[in-house]
């Protein structure tokens, strides 16, 4: 085997390069392979009975000279293509930072390429590997003659760090549609299929627009600008493309536009003087720079400015049908800007409705106005949430429907739905908690008291249902107080409750519940000690631990009640310490301290994510509720913001969006 291949920038570097949302990963690979001058584009996703296991992107290009492969692997930056610009066969190309290799590892873990190439007559072949755990390192094979006389490369990416939901064929179809419409446009000889299915734009395009723009003068040259907007019959993550002045990608614009997210769309801002900036290295700076800042306003501009063209042109001819019916619910004069604004919307939404029904228009006079008066009602709501609504009632089928008649007879609407809601946020909850708790870069940063305290105080749940908040970071003398106070005793605490040590201790939470419906006079208590996730469970935790527990047994004030307490310390791993104490634990329960009244447990957080799990499986079953850790970190953010900066980032949330 030859030398490694080992990339000459810093680890931080390789992992900024290598982060980027799954799809625009798989694109990334997707253009390598068109830059190679391939006509041929093939992805495979590979999926078991567990879950996505492999995507293949196999493509039959010139394949990579083994000679070139150290040089071509080993650095970042000054790639051949940004030297030449055209490929050998004339093709734009797009890659011109040598990054796109390093993509594939915000999918999986391990990347394999398997390429073959002709040295004269002779075609060889030869594979490169790569993990994601070590970037900097490439491994590559001696080349051997080859049985397949054609060139090409397979990249394949194996383990994934996730079930992406986004890699699906619809899903890659609709992205790589957008991504690529115009280059397959341009190059007609050139064709990408996704499970052997064709990404064919033409076929996805609803319109198509071309705008001119004020040119800009730049180093004494001066540059056209055009817009080109393309309206989707799919649905795609609307965004704004930075183009050369042939229309080829370079660099999305980082930044939604606002009033435009009843259309899917992609808007192709083109120019020379955009590849003058990609090749001074300037163009990410975006309107932050001089000469970019005016034609980006000005395409933003346009774009709001032609999609309100748009939904005239679109509602102006069946608004007109509908008002001459009457069936229309709104008068023709308008009584003030919110009744316009509510009318716009009602006009977008019914548009909506008749293009997707297509028996809409032909239905009776009296149900359609009485359609219209109930769509009036509700287009103050949340649109997102009336589109599901909607759509998931018109889909019941007849058994369904019925079933849930009878349902309503038994339990509200309202009731189903809290219940139904309670269980898919639980859900998102545990699998964000596990994404934070376990995720390598996101434990290291993790707050034991300023995040995860603050989120498992408004979670106790977790814990066990039973249990309800009653103290949150309080010292012992609190707990005794609360205690007390749960006992109907009032007694004045004139002195802390202190450890043996004579130290006061501080606990994290403390969580109640009453045993047994004749036994009223009884309680038991539960105290959590939570250990953030880098902090391994060892001798000081469990000497921590036991001094709050004997500290709040030994006090003459809790004697002759009758109160059962459960101490428990939470983290991620345990010290051999842990282990040998739990050694003796026969129960397997994680007990290394039992008494009458006193148990003391060592949990870790992937046993209590374990068992929330358990306890919510058999529902989540039966609601077919799909979530993954996207799902989670996403309802972290949305329901705890103010605990999660750092953990979870900025950049990474609005991928979520994707």
């Amino acid at each position: 085997m030859d030398d490694l291949i080992k990339v000459e920038v810093k680890k931080d570097h390789l992992d900024k390069v290598s982060r980027a949302p799954v799809l625009s990963a798989v694109s990334e690979l997707v253009w390598n392979a068109f830059d190679a001058d391939a006509e041929l584009v093939q992805i495979t996703i590979e999926r078991n009975d567990f879950g996505l296991q492999a995507i293949h992107i196999k493509d039959d290009g010139h394949g990579i000279v083994h000679k070139d492969s150290k040089k071509l692997f080993s650095s970042l930056g000054g790639s051949w293509k940004g030297r030449k610009g055209i490929s050998p066969k004339g093709r734009f190309l797009h890659g011109k930072e040598g990054q796109g290799r390093f993509k594939a590892f915000a999918i999986g873990r391990f990347v394999e390429w398997k390429t073959c190439f002709f040295e004269g007559d002779e075609a060889l072949e030869y594979s490169i590997k790569g993990k994601a755990d070590n970037k900097g390192v490439f491994y590559p094979s001696d080349p051997k003659v080859s049985n397949v006389l054609e060139s090409g490369t397979v990249v394949s990416i194996y383990e994934p760090h996730k079930e992406y939901t986004s890699i699906n064929t619809t899903r890659l179809l609709e992205y790589l549609s957008a991504v690529f419409a115009i280059y397959l446009s341009q190059y007609k000889n050139v064709k990408l299929y996704v499970d052997g299915e064709r990404v064919d734009p033409e076929s996805q395009v609803k319109h198509k627009t071309i705008l001119p723009l004020e040119s800009v003068v730049y180093d004494e040259t001066e540059y056209h600008y055009e817009l080109q907007i393309i309206e989707w019959k799919c649905s795609t993550s609307n965004e704004m493309q930075l183009c050369n002045e042939n229309g080829f990608p370079i660099l999305p614009y980082d930044k939604s536009i606002r009033g435009t997210g009843d259309f899917s769309y992609t808007a192709y801002l083109k120019s020379g003087h955009i590849s003058k900036l990609s090749s001074l290295g300037i163009l990410g700076l975006g309107d932050l720079e001089p000469s970019l800042s005016k034609p980006i306003e000005s395409t933003v501009s346009l774009i709001k400015n032609h999609f309100i063209l748009r939904r005239i042109e679109l509602s102006a001819n069946k608004i007109k049908k509908w008002k001459d019916e009457d069936v229309y619910p709104y008068p023709d004069n308008i009584s003030g800007p919110i009744e316009e604004a509510e009318r716009q919307v009602f006009d977008i939404l019914a548009i909506n409705i008749s293009e997707q029904i297509a028996e809409f228009d032909k239905a009776d006079i009296k149900l359609k106005r009485f359609q219209f008066r109930l769509l009036k009602q509700v287009v103050g709501s949340n649109l997102d949430d009336l589109h599901i609504i909607l759509t998931e009632v018109l889909n019941l089928s007849k058994g369904k429907q019925s079933e849930l008649a009878e349902l309503l007879k038994d339990a509200s609407l309202s009731a189903i739905i809290s219940a139904a809601k309670v269980v898919s946020d639980r859900l998102k909850f545990i699998s964000g908690l596990e994404e934070i708790l376990f995720h390598p870069d996101k434990k290291k940063v993790l707050k034991e008291r300023s995040q995860l305290h603050k989120i498992l105080a408004e979670n106790t749940w977790v814990f066990g249902d039973e249990f309800s908040l009653t103290v949150n970071d309080q010292s012992l003398s609190e707990v005794l107080r609360i205690h007390l106070q749960k006992k109907g005793i009032d007694i004045h605490l004139d002195k802390p409750v202190k450890r043996i040590d004579g130290s006061v201790g501080i606990v994290d939470l403390m969580l109640t519940r009453s045993i047994g419906k004749n036994h009223s006079d009884e309680r038991e208590h539960l105290i959590v000690e939570l250990k953030a996730p880098k902090v391994n469970i060892g001798e000081d935790e469990i000497s921590q631990i036991k001094s709050y527990a004997f500290a709040t047994i030994a006090d003459e004030r809790f004697k002759r009640l009758k109160t059962k307490w459960n101490f428990w310390v939470i983290s991620n791993d345990l010290k051999p310490f842990a282990e040998m104490e739990l050694k003796q634990d026969k129960s397997g329960r994680g007990v290394i301290y039992d008494t009458e009244n006193l148990t003391i447990f060592v949990k870790t957080w992937g046993e209590l994510i374990q068992e929330c799990k358990h306890r919510l499986g058999f529902v989540r079953a039966q609601l077919d509720i799909n979530i993954d850790s996207s799902d989670g970190l996403k309802y972290l953010q949305e329901s705890y913001s103010e605990y999660t900066k750092d953990v979870i980032l900025e950049e990474e949330y609005e991928e979520l969006e994707v």
